[in-house]
């Protein structure tokens, strides 16, 4: 018996085949991450403003019900004069797909799918070719394919007025070596479906190029070696894969020139289960003088713009948290966070001008993120940038000195501040945190807490949470530095 497939469920054949396995016989085990539904409405956004762009289209079964938007198609196909189609639904060989946009050309129809990325990505390929295969071999006289795709350069000028945020990316030489295999893709995909659940080893595909929501399942049928060789800082997948093509799954069985002088001391403190600590040298700590500014950023992104003169992907920041120390080793924190709906950019960067003052070391974990933040409210706000722009200059990174003079085992090659940190101060372990844990639970809490329906009583509750989250951020940063230093935490 032939198994019937969603082109959702081939793409995921494409990834891993016992992902399909499961999408099919265990559903009930996979555990999506808390993205997930903000990634679906944002493509739900999408689609609706790539209609707006045909305002004589027609929506194809909005109920979903896809006996009836496989008939409403074939009608609609047939009518004159011929109108644009959203969602239309084509068949074949076992396999069910819904274009998003079906337009009709001189030659036959123009098919398009709208993706949320700024680029046309591999899988976006696959996914087309698969589209355009089933189209064609239902009968559709397919004239052209293309992609949908965000214009990562275009600005939102207000209004409610999202014209030129979609760009059309023609795809039709790209996809056309990829047809021929769609059938084989299919017929392999339907053998593993309606055979046992296949082994296989879990590796790079589980989170490439989406995250499996099948992982810990296959985490929990795995013996994981003592000291996986996954815990080495910095390890390349590909030489990953090229170790454990050769059979190495432990750290220990590596040979020591194929490692790096860091690599080589993570081995040698899991092992021995001891940590490795070296004190700052008079000549770093020196550069620490002065008034400290341990500092944090929270930000936000949206895909369709919110505010009036941002982009898509934007990372607009909403919420700092700054521990400050005197000279004394006197300590005192400051936050800002609005949690107004509004574009909070100016008044963050109004205040962080005022609380940092004009001189001592801006402390941050991952520069990177901070100083381009920074530049970013520098170039958006020209009154502001000279004082913003002399706040770049003094920020220094605390990361790369933790990994120079910092490591415990339980770390397990990694220097993340949620790593680090329940191996120097248990009790401020990330883990005790409920509401708001980690940057991605901040997006969710922030995104919920600016929405229309939310309630003052659960806005206030998610307010808190935040704070807390963000503060314990940047006392992180407090104590990791005092541990380098040998200095007390006041």
């Amino acid at each position: 018996m032939t198994i019937r497939l969603s082109k959702s469920k081939l793409i995921a054949f494409r990834q891993c085949p016992k992902r399909l396995w499961l999408e099919v016989h265990r559903p009930e085990l996979r555990f999506d991450d808390s993205g997930a539904q903000r990634r679906f409405e944002v493509g739900h956004r999408l689609g609706e403003l790539a209609r707006t762009q045909y305002v004589d289209g027609v929506l194809i079964a909005p109920d979903n019900h896809l006996g009836r938007a496989l008939q409403e198609t074939k009608d609609h196909l047939k009518r004159t004069p011929r109108k644009t189609l959203f969602e239309a639904t084509f068949q074949a060989e076992g396999i069910l797909v819904r274009a998003d946009l079906l337009i009709p050309v001189k030659t036959g129809w123009h098919m398009v799918e709208v993706k949320s990325a700024g680029q046309v990505k591999d899988y976006h390929l696959e996914d087309a070719a698969i589209q355009s295969w089933v189209a064609k071999k239902s009968g559709l006289r397919l004239a052209y394919t293309s992609l949908e795709v965000v214009d990562s350069k275009w600005t939102y000028r207000g209004g409610n007025h999202y014209s030129g945020l979609l760009k059309l990316e023609p795809i039709d030489a790209l996809i056309a070596p990829l047809l021929p295999e769609v059938p084989k893709w299919l017929s392999a995909a339907q053998k593993t479906a309606a055979k046992s659940e296949p082994r296989v080893k879990m590796g790079k595909q589980c989170g490439t190029p989406f995250a499996c929501g099948f992982q810990a399942y296959c985490e929990s049928l795995t013996t994981p070696a003592q000291f996986p060789i996954a815990w080495l800082p910095r390890l390349h997948s590909l030489k990953q894969i090229k170790f454990e093509a050769a059979g190495f799954d432990d750290m220990r069985q590596l040979p020591a020139e194929a490692l790096t002088a860091n690599q080589r001391k993570v081995l040698d403190a899991t092992i021995s289960n001891t940590f490795f600590f070296e004190p700052l040298t008079p000549a770093k700590k020196k550069s620490l003088k002065g008034t400290r500014y341990y500092l944090d950023f929270e930000t936000i992104t949206f895909t369709v713009p919110l505010w009036a003169n941002t982009k898509p992907y934007q990372q607009i920041p909403f919420q700092w948290s700054c521990h400050i120390e005197q000279p004394t080793g006197a300590l005192s924190d400051q936050m800002f966070l609005d949690l107004s709906g509004d574009d909070p950019s100016r008044a963050f960067a109004e205040s962080l001008v005022r609380t940092l003052g004009k001189k001592g070391p801006i402390l941050v974990y991952s520069q990177a993120f901070e100083k381009q933040r920074i530049k970013e409210l520098a170039d958006r706000f020209s009154d502001l940038a000279p004082a913003l722009n002399k706040l770049v200059d003094r920020v220094i990174d605390l990361k790369p000195l933790v990994t120079e003079h910092y490591y415990h085992p339980d770390m397990q090659g990694s220097w993340s501040v949620k790593s680090v940190l329940p191996t120097i101060a248990p009790e401020l372990d990330y883990a005790n945190l409920e509401e708001v844990a980690d940057g991605a639970g901040a997006q969710q809490a922030y995104l919920e807490a600016i929405h229309v329906d939310t309630s003052a009583e659960r806005k206030a509750a998610l307010r808190a949470a935040l704070r807390t989250y963000c503060h314990r951020d940047t006392k992180a940063m407090v104590v990791m530095l005092h541990l380098l230093a040998d200095e007390i935490v006041v």
